[in-house]
């Protein structure tokens, strides 16, 4: 476990990940939460006395945990990795060596930077605010999020949002779904001409058809357990819809198929591919995979005339698109850094409102003592002359 530690007064958050740069995809995969999961995670943490205040970060390439617990530093990263591992029914020992522990204003920083794009695979991508507010917004259905939480989680999103509008959103777009495109082309040595298979119609989804558009497929189908959704987004880009049900039949004809799903099992094994393949032994099919849990069996690889590219083999082509993105870093580093000072000035708001309230209630209860004790002093007095005119 690697942990940084720069606690503030006032700033109670601890932060305990996994995500590309530090665990596999199998380990990422077996220690994600899907959406039902997550938010059953959430209400038990918020039962848990080690814990009670959550939210989670949970990506395709990272799973985070933001808490703002009663223990130490070292004891809230011990107790959040202790109860995660429990979750996904794994040793602690096989988690920890791949977590990230920060602290404080590390903690909040790092947070701006996921929100902000500039820890992402792709660089400066525009889908990550969305989740890091979605990521809010599950915590505080089940009132696992303390103000605190909301705080830190409202700033970041900001600073996320004026990240993607007033620097990522002036570059050509780049994200998983066009480096999807990108892995497929160079595979392919061209897609123009080709028939191209999307399975799903999510965020991820729609991208590849955008970045599809200007490759001049012959052909696109769209293949979504919800045929509707499909239609919608084919509607769009003039693609074919299918159900999920005729994917092996529409896979015969396929040149590449990208599939991004959240699906928590693989959808297209081997035997799918090798029966695609049948009887068109010169013309092979590229598959890409950017989903977490994987869509395609990793078996796929051995099927002869398959080319399977995984989420975490798009290195290089994300690359290309970074060249231009890496020279505006600094301007993102700068909106992070504005917003963090309002973070901390919000935060010294809230502990100098916390200190007059103290001060107050102290107050209250000294100045009731204080009438009290002379209300006894006057009642002590009246019953000594009582005595005296008794005598």
């Amino acid at each position: 476990m690697v942990t940084a530690s720069a606690v503030e007064p006032g700033l109670r958050l601890n932060c305990l990940g996994i995500s590309h740069r530090t665990a596999t995809p199998e380990l990422r995969e077996r220690t994600g939460f899907s959406a039902t999961r997550l938010r059953e995670a959430l209400s038990a943490a918020r039962h848990d006395a080690r814990i009670e205040r959550l939210v989670i970060i949970a990506t395709c390439h990272r799973t985070e945990l933001y808490a703002e617990t009663p223990l130490t530093q070292r004891d809230s990263a011990r107790a959040l990795v202790e109860w995660w591992a429990a979750n996904c029914s794994i040793p602690a020992v096989e988690l920890t060596p791949y977590t990230f522990s920060l602290s404080g204003m590390e903690a909040a920083r790092h947070l701006f930077h996921v929100a902000a794009g500039l820890d992402s695979v792709v660089l400066g991508e525009a889908q990550i605010v969305n989740q890091v507010a979605s990521s809010l917004r599950q915590s505080v259905a089940v009132h696992a999020a303390s103000p605190l939480l909301k705080l830190a989680f409202k700033s970041a999103v900001h600073a996320g949002e004026r990240s993607r509008a007033l620097v990522w959103g002036r570059l050509q777009a780049a994200s998983l779904g066009s480096a999807a495109v990108d892995a497929a082309e160079a595979a392919t040595h061209g897609l123009r001409g080709s028939n191209v298979v999307i399975v799903g119609a999510g965020e991820i989804a729609d991208l590849a058809l955008r970045a599809l558009a200007t490759h001049h497929p012959k052909k696109i189908t769209i293949a979504n357990r919800t045929v509707r959704a499909a239609q919608e987004i084919g509607a769009r880009y003039g693609a074919a819809a299918c159900p999920l049900t005729a994917l092996p039949s529409v896979m015969r004809d396929a040149d590449v198929v990208i599939a991004a799903t959240r699906a928590m099992q693989p959808l297209i094994d081997m035997t799918t591919v090798v029966a695609a393949l049948e009887n068109r032994a010169t013309r092979p099919m590229t598959l890409v995979d950017v989903s977490l849990p994987r869509n395609i069996d990793t078996a796929v690889r051995c099927v002869t005339g398959a080319h399977l590219i995984g989420i975490d083999d798009l290195g290089g082509y994300i690359n290309t698109a970074h060249t231009e993105r890496r020279a505006v870093v600094p301007s993102v580093e700068s909106i992070i850094d504005e917003e963090l000072a309002l973070l901390r000035v919000r935060l010294e708001r809230r502990m100098a409102a916390r200190r007059r309230a103290v001060a107050e209630s102290v107050s209250g209860v000294v100045a009731g003592e204080v009438k009290g004790g002379a209300k006894g002093t006057r009642a002590n007095t009246a019953d000594s002359m009582t005595e005296t005119v008794a005598a």
